[in-house]
């Protein structure tokens, strides 16, 4: 029973830790393109994230196989430290690089405690190795060169439409003529269409349908988000919750409360990194990488497949920033990314098991 129950507060730990990392992926591009400030754009993905978090269970349940049984051994499945270990070593490892403001993948950090921790366990010949480069390595290796295809190709279509607008302007028009003369006119709204954009004056309501786009899709992104990570989380402590007598349900809620609560409270660091250091965006650029990883994640949802929001997001985003020129991408912050998404693995392999041990110690 100990263990069941530090294996749910390492989950809630790190689903907490994942908001604090992961809300950024959503927003940044908000904050980076100049249409939000920091505390309404993480105030905004702290909702879908919430919302995202919730209709996980329905929408991706698939997700939690995807991160238990399939990937070792029944004998290591069976240990009660393992789910501990996992945990633990993941939420170290995001805890300790949201801290640093580098936006991390929390699959590749659960993916490297698991692999870490069944090593300690019961050794290499328990993973499954085939089915973990196949249903996992390779959705992770691949999607941010597909996020940032698609993002290169979509800036022109992006920049052509983002200029249209809808203007409603006061007017006036000839009411009524006297017998003398004499005049009324009377105000009358006018709605211009335009493509090509217009100015507002004085008077004059303006309403740019780029701006909702990206609204929409930061918000699509978001709620794509808490779709797909909260399942891999839910899969490390479902078997707790069920040692304590609490239902998958109340695994997704918990999951799903502390995910949204590291959203709004430990967002802003690595919101400001990805938004402001990797890409000197402009508005066409930030509303194409928000669409394209809005579209990405959601797709990977609803195949069941693990894809890490921050490389689809990070991948759309520097994709749409080649459109703008080479100079607009700084390449030594992408590098330290690069770098960091590189060490995960292995850092969160290392924590994994080195948890594993404590706890077989310990007990």
């Amino acid at each position: 029973m100990i263990f069941a129950l530090l294996t749910i507060v390492a989950t809630v730990a790190l689903a907490f830790a994942n908001g604090g990392n992961d809300v950024s992926k959503g927003v940044a591009t908000l904050v980076g393109s100049g249409r939000a400030t920091y505390r309404r754009a993480i105030a905004w993905g702290t909702l879908w994230t919430a919302v995202g978090g919730g209709a996980a269970m329905v929408i991706s349940v698939g997700l939690v196989k995807a991160f238990t049984s399939g990937l070792v051994g029944p004998e290591v499945n069976a240990s009660p430290v393992f789910p501990l270990a996992i945990a633990t070593g993941a939420a170290a490892w995001v805890l300790a690089a949201s801290a640093t403001g580098l936006p991390v993948s929390t699959t590749h950090a659960l993916t490297g405690a698991l692999v870490g921790a069944a090593v300690m366990n019961g050794g290499a010949g328990t993973i499954r190795w085939e089915l973990l480069l196949t249903a996992i390595a390779l959705p992770l290796a691949v999607s941010p060169l597909v996020s940032a295809s698609i993002g290169y190709g979509l800036y022109g279509v992006t920049a052509r439409l983002s200029p249209a607008c809808v203007c409603v302007e006061d007017g006036l028009t000839l009411a009524h003529v006297d017998g003398s003369g004499l005049a009324t006119a009377a105000a009358r709204p006018g709605v211009v269409l335009s493509s090509e954009g217009c100015d507002p004056s004085e008077g004059t309501w303006r309403l740019q349908p780029a701006d909702l786009g990206h609204w929409g899709a930061a918000a699509a992104l978001s709620f794509a988000r808490g779709v797909n990570d909260t399942p891999k989380i839910v899969a490390i402590g479902a078997l707790a919750f069920a040692a304590v007598g609490a239902s998958l349900g109340l695994a997704f809620a918990a999951s799903a409360a502390a995910m949204t609560a590291g959203s709004y409270l430990a967002g802003r660091r690595v919101t400001r990194a990805l938004g402001e250091e990797v890409v000197q965006m402009d508005r066409d650029g930030g509303l194409t990488s928000a669409v394209v990883a809005a579209g990405c994640v959601l797709a990977a949802s609803f195949y069941t497949l693990p894809v890490s929001t921050t490389h689809v997001s990070t991948g759309a985003t520097v994709g749409a920033g080649l459109r703008q020129g080479r100079g607009a991408v700084d390449w030594r912050t992408l590098g330290s990314f690069a770098l960091a998404w590189i060490v995960t693995l292995p850092a969160a392999a290392i924590f994994g098991g080195f948890a594993a041990w404590a706890l077989a110690v310990a007990s």
